[in-house]
């Protein structure tokens, strides 16, 4: 990655600890492996939670509560991962956003989380939604022309 925090969305997160896809879970894993080494990685609250309950129950084959808890307790009390959360103007900013941009409320949410913490570039693979917020740049790690 550059010298930037990059955000980590659940996407990824989902993509690391489960598998659906064995060539997107080796991306996403070896990605989220520099980050538990040492690398400089950023995600919200709202990913975080959402991963628990993605992996525990929206994956063909979910994973215990507890193994996504201990997950969780990593990502949160570990120092490896810059965890961001939102205020309430966050909430009117992702608002702005659906003004006069149409996508899904909780992808707005997450964009304007991460500019109020100055972060610009999101790892996902939700090119469609991230792309009509301004100021975000995307890094879709699936794509043989991406590099994170």
């Amino acid at each position: 990655m550059s010298d930037e925090v990059h955000l980590f969305d659940t996407n990824i997160l989902v993509h690391a600890y489960t598998i659906s896809d064995e060539r997107k879970h080796a991306v996403a894993l070896a990605l989220v492996e520099r980050v538990w080494a040492g690398e400089e990685a950023a995600t919200t609250l709202q990913n975080l939670c959402e991963l628990f309950f993605v992996v525990t129950r929206k994956v063909a084959k979910p994973i215990p509560p507890s193994v996504a808890e201990s997950v969780l307790r990593g990502s949160l009390l570990g120092s490896q991962w810059t965890v961001i959360d939102r205020t309430p103007e966050t909430v009117f900013k992702a608002i702005e956003f659906l003004k006069f941009s149409p996508t899904h409320f909780w992808d707005t949410l997450i964009a304007a989380c991460m500019l109020e913490h100055g972060i610009h570039t999101i790892v996902t693979e939700n090119e469609r939604d991230f792309k009509r917020i301004p100021g975000i740049t995307i890094v879709n790690p699936f794509k043989k022309t991406s590099a994170v």
